[in-house]
């Protein structure tokens, strides 16, 4: 089923369509409104289907049966896990259920309670005009305002998530070396090469406490991942990525990396993925052809090594001198508009989402 995606801006006369092909039985419906704050005419309007992503379909088929069988007609909706804020960024990175997903800058956000402080960023919820109704479908209506002072910039994605803003830490501990790079899993503990130590270390994933280390045989210890086969290497002077015969260290074949500065790699058991200093990202590679499958942004402004221990990804942060649990991103829903949205503040904002359910 294709579905119309458009962006009218009435004060250029100007509008932007495009369309999307949509699968779910739970439709998510958002409406975007800029209003002129002098005189509240509408300047901008912009409507969308979302993506409800497989963690946001369990959640809200569970939510609507509970509601049945407690027979409750509240007027305010509430969900909570992964609908529990509305969050609006900068990003343009198209919709899909990728477990680290891109954001760019967090523009705004809302909670789904009333809020009228100063805060740059929060909306509020709109008490009044949000409700709940069973009609023919069972939709969930949600309606957020944000004044003039609030979400002022440019943003393309919406996305309904657990925390503010969209988190992928789970827990860090400290490096045992000041200039932590390369990570590898070994299926129970971390090996991470010290650079500042010129030293490679067995650390306990839960405490981070050092097991054991010996010297690094190379200078200049960078990213290492281990395949089950073969060692993959990311080499920064050439900017490569080489596969390598770990008896010999022949070079099997190498493709160019995304980034100019690749440092962390690790092996999922299909994919690499790189740690890209220059850009900031994680990327998800193809070993094969060295395409870029997805990526997103480092918690950390340094990203050196990763590793991956068969269900999360780690990372080696060399500027907070930190090893991070990466989580995969709580999200149940995320939007991208047809085009960029602007809001300055001369305007007032109100989101409008529903959620129907179809089955």
């Amino acid at each position: 089923m294709l579905s119309k995606s458009y962006v009218k801006d009435y004060r250029k006369n100007i509008e932007v369509v495009s369309f999307k092909e949509k699968f779910s039985k739970i439709r998510g419906l958002v409406t975007v409104e800029l209003f002129d704050a002098a005189t509240k005419k509408k300047v901008l309007e912009a409507k969308t289907e979302n993506l409800i992503t497989s963690i946001g379909y369990n959640f809200l088929r569970w939510a609507i049966q509970d509601r049945i069988i407690q027979n409750s007609s509240a007027s305010k909706p509430s969900f909570s896990n992964v609908f529990n804020q509305i969050q609006l960024y900068s990003t343009s990175q198209i919709e899909s259920d990728d477990l680290y997903p891109e954001t760019g800058n967090l523009i705004g956000w809302a909670d789904q309670t009333a809020y009228a402080g100063s805060d740059t960023l929060r909306g509020s919820l709109n008490v009044t005009e949000s409700n709940f109704n069973f009609d023919r479908y069972m939709r969930m209506h949600f309606v957020f305002d944000w004044p003039t002072n609030a979400a002022n910039g440019t943003f393309q994605t919406i996305i309904w998530a657990y925390s503010n803003p969209l988190q992928f830490a789970w827990y860090s501990f400290s490096s045992p070396d000041s200039w932590p790079y390369g990570l590898a899993w070994d299926g129970t503990n971390l090996w991470l090469t010290g650079f500042n130590t010129q030293k490679i270390y067995k650390l306990n994933p839960s405490t981070g406490a050092v097991i054991s280390s010996f010297s690094s045989p190379d200078s200049w210890p960078y990213g290492l991942a281990w395949d089950g086969t073969n060692l993959w290497l990311a080499g920064v002077n050439t900017q490569k990525i080489y596969k390598l015969n770990p008896s010999t260290g022949a070079v099997i074949s190498s493709f160019s990396s995304p980034d100019s500065s690749p440092y962390g790699l690790a092996w999922d058991g299909t994919n690499l993925w790189l740690a890209g200093v220059n850009t900031k990202k994680i990327y998800k590679l193809n070993p094969s052809t060295g395409a870029v499958i997805s990526s997103f942004s480092s918690p950390d402004s340094s990203p050196h090594g990763l590793a991956w221990d068969g269900t999360n990804l780690w990372l080696a942060g060399y500027n907070t001198q930190r090893i991070y649990k990466l989580n995969q991103a709580l999200y149940g829903a995320r939007t991208l508009l047809a085009s960029p949205v602007t809001k300055t503040s001369t305007n007032t904002m109100k989101i409008q989402y529903d959620f129907v359910f179809q089955e």
